[in-house]
Protein backbone atom coordinates (compact mmCIF):
# COMPACT_ATOMS: atom_id res chain seq x y z
CA UNK A 1 0.00 0.00 0.00
CA UNK A 2 2.79 2.32 0.77
CA UNK A 3 6.03 3.47 -2.15
CA UNK A 4 7.86 2.67 1.05
CA UNK A 5 7.97 1.80 4.44
CA UNK A 6 8.29 4.74 7.03
CA UNK A 7 10.22 4.42 10.20
CA UNK A 8 8.02 5.02 13.47
CA UNK A 9 9.91 7.16 15.94
CA UNK A 10 10.36 5.96 19.20
CA UNK A 11 7.58 7.14 21.33
CA UNK A 12 7.54 10.27 23.74
CA UNK A 13 7.31 9.73 27.69
CA UNK A 14 7.04 11.58 30.71
CA UNK A 15 10.42 13.34 31.54
CA UNK A 16 11.33 13.30 27.96
CA UNK A 17 12.60 16.60 25.95
CA UNK A 18 10.80 18.13 23.74
CA UNK A 19 12.03 20.87 21.69
CA UNK A 20 10.05 23.84 19.83
CA UNK A 21 11.04 25.26 16.74
CA UNK A 22 10.26 28.32 14.98
CA UNK A 23 10.31 26.90 10.54
CA UNK A 24 7.12 29.74 9.76
CA UNK A 25 6.25 33.17 11.48
CA UNK A 26 7.04 34.89 14.44
CA UNK A 27 4.80 35.17 17.04
CA UNK A 28 3.43 36.14 20.09
CA UNK A 29 5.61 35.64 23.10
CA UNK A 30 3.07 35.34 25.91
CA UNK A 31 1.25 32.61 24.03
CA UNK A 32 4.19 30.84 23.35
CA UNK A 33 5.16 31.12 27.07
CA UNK A 34 1.71 29.73 27.89
CA UNK A 35 2.45 27.02 25.67
CA UNK A 36 5.97 26.16 27.18
CA UNK A 37 4.14 25.74 30.92
CA UNK A 38 1.77 23.69 28.96
CA UNK A 39 3.58 21.17 27.44
CA UNK A 40 5.88 21.83 30.99
CA UNK A 41 2.48 20.71 32.73
CA UNK A 42 1.96 17.34 30.34
CA UNK A 43 5.18 16.25 32.18
CA UNK A 44 7.54 17.14 29.76
CA UNK A 45 10.78 19.00 29.58
CA UNK A 46 10.94 21.83 27.01
CA UNK A 47 13.76 23.54 24.83
CA UNK A 48 14.53 25.69 22.11
CA UNK A 49 17.30 28.15 21.30
CA UNK A 50 16.80 31.80 21.87
CA UNK A 51 17.14 32.75 18.05
CA UNK A 52 13.62 31.53 17.92
CA UNK A 53 12.12 35.40 19.42
CA UNK A 54 13.75 36.91 16.29
CA UNK A 55 12.19 38.40 12.93
CA UNK A 56 12.38 38.60 9.14
CA UNK A 57 9.85 39.80 7.28
CA UNK A 58 6.96 37.95 8.76
CA UNK A 59 8.76 34.99 9.87
CA UNK A 60 10.79 34.06 13.06
CA UNK A 61 14.03 34.79 11.68
CA UNK A 62 16.42 34.43 8.59
CA UNK A 63 15.72 31.08 6.49
CA UNK A 64 19.08 29.56 7.26
CA UNK A 65 18.48 30.46 10.92
CA UNK A 66 14.62 28.72 11.21
CA UNK A 67 16.23 25.68 9.13
CA UNK A 68 19.70 25.43 11.56
CA UNK A 69 17.08 25.38 15.01
CA UNK A 70 15.46 22.19 13.10
CA UNK A 71 18.94 20.95 12.30
CA UNK A 72 20.10 21.28 15.58
CA UNK A 73 17.07 19.67 17.06
CA UNK A 74 17.27 16.99 15.48
CA UNK A 75 20.94 16.02 16.11
CA UNK A 76 20.09 16.91 19.68
CA UNK A 77 20.12 13.25 21.35
CA UNK A 78 18.41 14.66 24.37
CA UNK A 79 15.59 15.21 22.39
CA UNK A 80 12.98 12.87 21.53
CA UNK A 81 9.99 15.05 19.87
CA UNK A 82 9.63 18.24 18.01
CA UNK A 83 7.07 20.79 17.92
CA UNK A 84 6.48 23.98 15.58
CA UNK A 85 5.99 27.33 17.75
CA UNK A 86 3.59 28.66 15.20
CA UNK A 87 2.51 28.17 11.13
CA UNK A 88 1.39 30.96 8.87
CA UNK A 89 4.37 31.14 5.81
CA UNK A 90 8.17 30.62 5.80
CA UNK A 91 8.74 26.19 6.08
CA UNK A 92 9.03 26.05 2.36
CA UNK A 93 12.18 28.64 2.37
CA UNK A 94 14.02 26.63 5.28
CA UNK A 95 14.01 23.45 2.74
CA UNK A 96 17.13 24.12 0.98
CA UNK A 97 19.16 24.66 4.08
CA UNK A 98 17.80 21.65 5.97
CA UNK A 99 20.94 18.93 6.70
CA UNK A 100 19.39 15.35 4.87
CA UNK A 101 22.10 13.06 6.60
CA UNK A 102 21.22 14.45 10.02
CA UNK A 103 17.53 13.93 9.96
CA UNK A 104 17.69 10.54 8.15
CA UNK A 105 19.86 9.34 10.84
CA UNK A 106 17.85 10.97 13.91
CA UNK A 107 14.05 10.22 13.03
CA UNK A 108 11.91 11.67 15.66
CA UNK A 109 8.22 12.87 16.36
CA UNK A 110 7.64 15.94 14.22
CA UNK A 111 4.29 18.08 14.92
CA UNK A 112 2.59 20.62 13.07
CA UNK A 113 0.20 21.26 10.25
CA UNK A 114 -1.12 24.49 8.17
CA UNK A 115 1.98 26.07 6.07
CA UNK A 116 4.24 22.97 8.53
CA UNK A 117 2.33 20.62 5.68
CA UNK A 118 5.22 21.29 3.46
CA UNK A 119 8.02 20.26 6.26
CA UNK A 120 5.79 16.94 7.09
CA UNK A 121 5.89 15.63 3.74
CA UNK A 122 9.42 16.88 3.33
CA UNK A 123 10.34 14.79 6.29
CA UNK A 124 8.09 11.87 5.15
CA UNK A 125 9.45 11.46 1.92
CA UNK A 126 13.02 12.49 2.39
CA UNK A 127 13.82 11.11 5.98
CA UNK A 128 10.96 8.49 5.14
CA UNK A 129 9.41 8.88 8.78
CA UNK A 130 5.90 9.02 10.02
CA UNK A 131 4.82 12.57 10.88
CA UNK A 132 2.08 14.19 12.58
CA UNK A 133 -0.39 17.11 11.61
CA UNK A 134 -1.01 18.63 14.75
CA UNK A 135 -1.33 21.47 17.11
CA UNK A 136 1.64 24.47 16.99
CA UNK A 137 2.40 25.26 20.61
CA UNK A 138 1.83 29.00 19.72
CA UNK A 139 -1.90 29.81 20.32
CA UNK A 140 -3.13 26.26 20.53
CA UNK A 141 -1.29 24.80 23.43
CA UNK A 142 -2.47 26.43 27.13
CA UNK A 143 -4.91 25.21 29.49
CA UNK A 144 -7.75 26.36 27.47
CA UNK A 145 -7.28 23.42 24.95
CA UNK A 146 -9.81 21.19 24.78
CA UNK A 147 -9.66 18.03 26.49
CA UNK A 148 -10.12 15.76 23.11
CA UNK A 149 -7.24 17.89 21.45
CA UNK A 150 -5.04 16.83 24.52
CA UNK A 151 -6.14 13.44 24.23
CA UNK A 152 -5.62 12.65 20.80
CA UNK A 153 -2.13 14.19 20.99
CA UNK A 154 -0.75 12.63 24.03
CA UNK A 155 -2.54 8.73 22.13
CA UNK A 156 -0.53 9.39 18.68
CA UNK A 157 2.69 10.39 20.32
CA UNK A 158 3.06 8.38 23.38
CA UNK A 159 0.92 4.99 22.75
CA UNK A 160 2.62 2.56 20.88
CA UNK A 161 -1.18 1.23 19.94
CA UNK A 162 -3.43 2.30 17.25
CA UNK A 163 -5.38 5.30 17.82
CA UNK A 164 -8.55 3.15 16.60
CA UNK A 165 -11.58 4.77 15.21
CA UNK A 166 -12.33 8.57 15.06
CA UNK A 167 -15.70 9.88 14.90
CA UNK A 168 -17.14 13.14 14.81
CA UNK A 169 -20.14 14.89 14.73
CA UNK A 170 -19.05 17.51 12.29
CA UNK A 171 -18.29 14.31 9.15
CA UNK A 172 -20.70 14.05 6.22
CA UNK A 173 -20.74 11.71 3.35
CA UNK A 174 -20.10 12.83 0.55
CA UNK A 175 -19.11 9.57 -1.54
CA UNK A 176 -19.86 6.30 0.34
CA UNK A 177 -18.07 3.13 0.45
CA UNK A 178 -14.89 1.55 2.40
CA UNK A 179 -11.49 1.36 1.80
CA UNK A 180 -7.73 0.74 3.19
CA UNK A 181 -4.81 3.03 2.67
CA UNK A 182 -1.57 5.06 3.86
CA UNK A 183 -2.75 8.22 4.96
CA UNK A 184 -1.21 11.42 3.70
CA UNK A 185 -1.82 14.85 3.02
CA UNK A 186 -2.18 18.20 5.08
CA UNK A 187 -2.78 21.63 4.36
CA UNK A 188 -4.40 22.10 0.54
CA UNK A 189 -2.83 25.36 -0.61
CA UNK A 190 0.72 23.57 0.76
CA UNK A 191 0.17 20.49 -1.01
CA UNK A 192 -0.69 22.75 -3.96
CA UNK A 193 2.47 24.57 -3.84
CA UNK A 194 4.57 21.08 -3.43
CA UNK A 195 3.43 20.00 -6.86
CA UNK A 196 6.73 19.70 -9.49
CA UNK A 197 9.11 20.01 -6.69
CA UNK A 198 11.22 17.20 -4.79
CA UNK A 199 8.70 16.69 -2.62
CA UNK A 200 5.63 16.49 -5.25
CA UNK A 201 2.92 14.42 -3.09
CA UNK A 202 2.72 10.40 -4.07
CA UNK A 203 -1.03 10.13 -3.48
CA UNK A 204 -1.29 6.17 -5.07
CA UNK A 205 -3.35 3.76 -2.96
CA UNK A 206 -3.64 6.71 -0.28
CA UNK A 207 -6.03 7.63 1.65
CA UNK A 208 -5.94 11.44 1.07
CA UNK A 209 -6.75 13.84 3.74
CA UNK A 210 -7.09 17.93 3.14
CA UNK A 211 -7.79 20.87 4.85
CA UNK A 212 -7.69 24.72 4.36
CA UNK A 213 -8.61 28.20 6.13
CA UNK A 214 -10.19 31.37 4.64
CA UNK A 215 -10.13 30.83 0.69
CA UNK A 216 -12.72 32.07 -1.44
CA UNK A 217 -14.17 28.67 -2.95
CA UNK A 218 -13.12 29.88 -6.24
CA UNK A 219 -9.53 29.28 -4.88
CA UNK A 220 -10.72 26.14 -3.48
CA UNK A 221 -12.22 24.55 -6.69
CA UNK A 222 -8.95 26.06 -9.00
CA UNK A 223 -6.77 24.05 -6.58
CA UNK A 224 -8.81 20.61 -6.36
CA UNK A 225 -8.75 21.19 -10.06
CA UNK A 226 -5.05 21.08 -10.05
CA UNK A 227 -4.45 18.35 -8.19
CA UNK A 228 -7.31 16.29 -10.55
CA UNK A 229 -5.28 17.29 -13.50
CA UNK A 230 -2.23 16.80 -12.04
CA UNK A 231 -3.28 13.11 -11.52
CA UNK A 232 -3.44 13.03 -7.58
CA UNK A 233 -6.79 11.97 -7.53
CA UNK A 234 -6.53 9.22 -10.41
CA UNK A 235 -5.17 6.35 -7.89
CA UNK A 236 -6.45 7.34 -4.94
CA UNK A 237 -8.35 5.01 -2.17
CA UNK A 238 -10.19 7.60 -0.27
CA UNK A 239 -10.36 10.92 0.34
CA UNK A 240 -10.98 12.79 3.75
CA UNK A 241 -11.40 17.09 3.60
CA UNK A 242 -11.21 18.76 6.95
CA UNK A 243 -13.86 21.40 7.90
CA UNK A 244 -12.22 23.93 5.65
CA UNK A 245 -12.73 26.87 7.81
CA UNK A 246 -14.34 30.36 6.89
CA UNK A 247 -14.02 29.37 2.71
CA UNK A 248 -17.01 30.66 1.32
CA UNK A 249 -18.33 32.08 -1.77
CA UNK A 250 -17.38 35.56 -2.32
CA UNK A 251 -19.48 35.80 -5.57
CA UNK A 252 -22.48 36.25 -4.07
CA UNK A 253 -23.81 32.74 -5.95
CA UNK A 254 -24.20 31.16 -2.24
CA UNK A 255 -22.85 28.25 -3.68
CA UNK A 256 -20.67 26.00 -0.82
CA UNK A 257 -17.81 23.93 0.07
CA UNK A 258 -19.17 21.33 -0.70
CA UNK A 259 -21.28 22.01 -3.47
CA UNK A 260 -17.56 22.34 -5.61
CA UNK A 261 -16.55 18.95 -4.18
CA UNK A 262 -19.17 17.23 -5.70
CA UNK A 263 -19.15 19.17 -8.64
CA UNK A 264 -15.50 19.07 -8.95
CA UNK A 265 -15.05 15.43 -7.99
CA UNK A 266 -18.35 13.63 -9.31
CA UNK A 267 -16.30 11.39 -11.15
CA UNK A 268 -13.97 10.45 -8.83
CA UNK A 269 -15.49 6.68 -7.83
CA UNK A 270 -14.06 6.64 -3.93
CA UNK A 271 -15.34 7.17 -0.53
CA UNK A 272 -15.10 10.93 0.51
CA UNK A 273 -16.11 12.21 3.80
CA UNK A 274 -16.23 16.02 4.65
CA UNK A 275 -15.57 17.49 8.09
CA UNK A 276 -12.81 15.70 9.36
CA UNK A 277 -11.73 18.13 12.52
CA UNK A 278 -7.99 18.11 12.11
CA UNK A 279 -6.00 21.32 11.51
CA UNK A 280 -7.31 24.83 11.30
CA UNK A 281 -10.51 25.49 13.54
CA UNK A 282 -12.44 28.04 14.98
CA UNK A 283 -12.27 28.85 18.82
CA UNK A 284 -13.24 26.17 20.96
CA UNK A 285 -13.41 23.17 18.33
CA UNK A 286 -10.91 20.86 18.50
CA UNK A 287 -7.72 20.10 16.80
CA UNK A 288 -7.07 16.05 15.92
CA UNK A 289 -3.88 14.73 15.79
CA UNK A 290 -3.14 12.65 12.62
CA UNK A 291 -0.45 10.52 12.10
CA UNK A 292 0.71 10.51 8.48
CA UNK A 293 2.22 7.51 6.67
CA UNK A 294 0.43 4.81 8.41
CA UNK A 295 -2.26 2.45 7.45
CA UNK A 296 -5.78 3.65 7.95
CA UNK A 297 -9.35 2.92 7.14
CA UNK A 298 -11.76 5.39 5.61
CA UNK A 299 -15.78 3.92 6.30
CA UNK A 300 -17.62 6.33 4.41
CA UNK A 301 -20.82 4.46 5.34
CA UNK A 302 -20.29 5.36 9.22
CA UNK A 303 -18.74 7.84 8.72
CA UNK A 304 -15.49 7.38 10.51
CA UNK A 305 -11.49 7.14 9.91
CA UNK A 306 -9.77 4.13 11.75
CA UNK A 307 -6.50 4.46 12.39
CA UNK A 308 -5.03 0.66 12.06
CA UNK A 309 -1.60 1.22 13.25
CA UNK A 310 0.58 2.47 16.04
CA UNK A 311 2.57 5.83 14.74
CA UNK A 312 5.22 5.12 17.40
CA UNK A 313 7.39 2.46 18.59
Amino acid sequence: MCDFQPTKPPRLRKGDTVAIVAPAWSFDSEKFRKGVDYLKGMGFRVKYENTIFRKYWSMAGYDKERAAQINRMFADKEVKAIFCAKAGYGSIRTIPHLDKKIIRGNPKIFIGYSDITILLYYLYKTARMVVFHGPVVSGEMRPEMNSISRDYLLSAITEPEPMGEIQYFSLKVLRPGKASGVLIGGNLSMVISSIGTPYDINTDNKIFFLEDIGEDLEVIDNHIMHLKLAGKFKNVRGIVFGRMVDCVDDSGKKYTIEDIMNDTLKDINVPIIYGFPSGHRKPGDINITLPLGISVTLDADKPALFINEAAVR
